[in-house]
């Protein structure tokens, strides 16, 4: 080998180890940082495999009351928030959230890194964390487990890592069901449903362009422009959504004026649904008996009820307008007799009604005069001619023994008097065993199963279910040929007063009296406005078939 040649050759190689003395550094320079690394990443991991997946698709909402009509008259436990599905929401409204919120929602995994470096770069220059490129996902991740720590890296870090647990979870539909049911829309509407009932009195599914526009654009500041508190901030927000639709080429300048000029018909703050305390708190004891209390706290149930709002209100008001000696207690039930519903329900004179109802939890001595037509079925059932206007003289017939067991047919469960003091109306009923025991007697002879809940469903399934029940009670030929559509009358004591009106499908009865008995007499006058009310609302005033 000439001198040249092995002096070029000792150059090379002291080139080459300096590379190689690079390389060498940098890989174990970068080993040395990716070793940590992977220990921090390893450690969101864990912290974010701690949190409950389910709660992404669990959330409190209202429990709806439905009358047996479909008209909604109230909500018990759970937030103000009503749940839908993905089928619901409207295409434009998903094109809107998506220009607005996030426009690679379809093809990131969680984290949309273009937008997150684009954030960080301007933290940096701005030195705080005013940029979050918070996605759908991330957004849901944070809302979900209410991660309420000041902006930093720290959340920044266990968000992305809940982010991706979410996205491996769950399908990109289900994610943007679960964000638009859970964000808050202001005014104290959680959740898209609540928000478009609330302010435009539609279901979600039913919004135009215009209601989704603006709804997507009140989401970043839902206090500060709720249309109902700041209307000129929210179609300031709606313009700016319109905007970024443009911008992205998903509608054309023509479009936005024609989305401006649709109905937005914004409802009135206080047009609320009125609800009805009597006809809501009676429902909680029947729920309670169907579900435990955990599930009905939950909330998010709709539940079809027994109950006609319209008589329901009507009952209220007869309540509310009569005229009774001061101190006197009043409660009101009417049951449909065919089927058994208790169409309303009013177990107090106050507005605000407690635990305790007297329609339902109250039994007092009955009196002559309701009781003869129960005796005079159960005469009729052994095959004995009822003595009119006698009912003592009628029970006597049968004797204590068989007619108190006779009367056990209509459903009355309180305590019978002896001999014939029973026959005068000494037996403790209930407002609710007296209507049920009348409407036996306008279904000849068959008694129904009285119901406050028909069905019961959540946004999945149906979880409960009842269908009319009737029970035979007594035979055709035991029903008085002759039945008044009006009875009224006090007990022995003089401390309760009755009242039963019969319409073929409504049958309604009053009970007047003290929480403590003692007697007391109603005017006529109050007595006559009562009975032209309490046939109205049965029908019993109208004539039968």
């Amino acid at each position: 080998m000439s001198r040249r040649s092995h002096q070029e050759g000792r150059r090379q190689g002291s080139l080459r180890r300096p590379i190689w003395r690079l390389w060498g550094f940098s890989w174990r320079a970068g080993l040395t940082l990716l070793v940590p690394l992977l220990g921090v990443v390893s450690w969101y991991v864990l912290q974010a495999s701690k949190f409950d997946l389910a709660l992404v698709e669990k959330m409190p909402a209202r429990t709806v009351l439905i009358d047996r009509n479909g008209v909604e008259y109230g909500t018990i436990h759970g937030e103000n928030r009503r749940l839908i599905t993905d089928s619901e929401i409207p295409d434009f409204l998903k094109k809107a959230l998506f220009a607005r919120e996030d426009s690679r929602f379809l093809d990131h995994e969680g984290v949309d890194l273009i937008g997150l470096a684009r954030a960080t770069v301007r933290n940096l220059k701005d030195r705080d964390f005013t940029q979050g490129a918070s996605t759908l996902s991330m957004q849901l991740a944070r809302n979900t487990y209410e991660l309420r720590e000041k902006k930093s890296l720290n959340r920044k870090f266990l968000e992305i890592a809940l982010t991706y647990r979410i996205e491996a979870n769950f399908t990109k539909d289900e994610i943007l069901t679960h964000y638009l049911n859970r964000i808050y829309f202001g005014s104290g509407c959680n959740g898209i449903e609540e928000a478009a009932l609330s302010y435009f009195g539609k279901s979600t599914s039913e919004l135009n362009r215009n209601h989704s526009a603006l709804l997507v654009g009140i989401i970043r500041a839902p206090h500060a422009c709720s249309p109902w508190r700041n209307l000129r901030g929210a179609l300031k927000q709606r313009d700016e959504v319109l905007a970024r639709l443009v911008a992205i080429g998903e509608i054309s300048e023509s479009e936005v004026e024609e989305i401006k000029d649709e109905d937005l018909d914004l409802r009135n703050p206080n047009a609320e649904i009125v609800e009805t305390s009597h006809g809501t708190r009676v429902m909680r004891r029947p729920l309670e008996t169907v579900f435990d209390s955990s599930q009905i706290k939950e909330g998010g149930l709709k539940v079809t009820t027994s109950l006609d709002i319209e008589v329901q209100y009507a009952l209220e008001n007869l309540v509310d307008t009569s005229a009774l000696p001061e101190g006197a207690q009043m409660a009101v039930l009417a049951l449909d007799p065919r089927n058994g519903d208790i169409l309303g329900v009013v177990g107090c004179r106050e507005q605000r009604p407690t635990g305790f109802n007297r329609a339902l939890d109250s039994r007092r001595d009955l009196g002559p005069e309701l009781v003869e037509t129960l005796i005079n079925t159960a005469s009729l059932e052994r095959g004995h001619l009822p003595i009119e206007g006698n009912p003592v003289a009628t029970g006597r017939q049968l004797g204590f023994n068989d007619a108190s067991k006779l009367l056990r047919r209509f459903g009355l469960e309180g305590i019978f008097g002896d001999g014939d003091d029973f026959f005068r109306g000494t037996l403790s009923v209930s407002l609710l065993e007296l209507a049920t025991a009348y409407a036996t007697i306008l279904e000849g002879g068959s008694r129904p199963a009285t119901v406050f809940i028909r069905k019961v469903e959540n946004t999945d399934r149906t979880l409960f279910s009842r269908p009319p029940a009737i029970f035979p009670a007594f035979n055709d030929h035991a029903i008085p040929e002759k039945l008044p559509v009006f009875l009224s009358g006090q007990s022995l004591s003089q401390a309760d007063y009755w009242t039963v009106s019969l319409g073929e499908q409504c049958v309604v009865a009053i009970w007047i009296g003290f929480d403590q008995p003692r007697r007391f007499k109603l005017p006529a006058a109050s007595i006559l406005r009562l009975a032209a009310a309490q046939k109205k609302i049965s029908g019993s005033n109208k004539n039968r078939k």
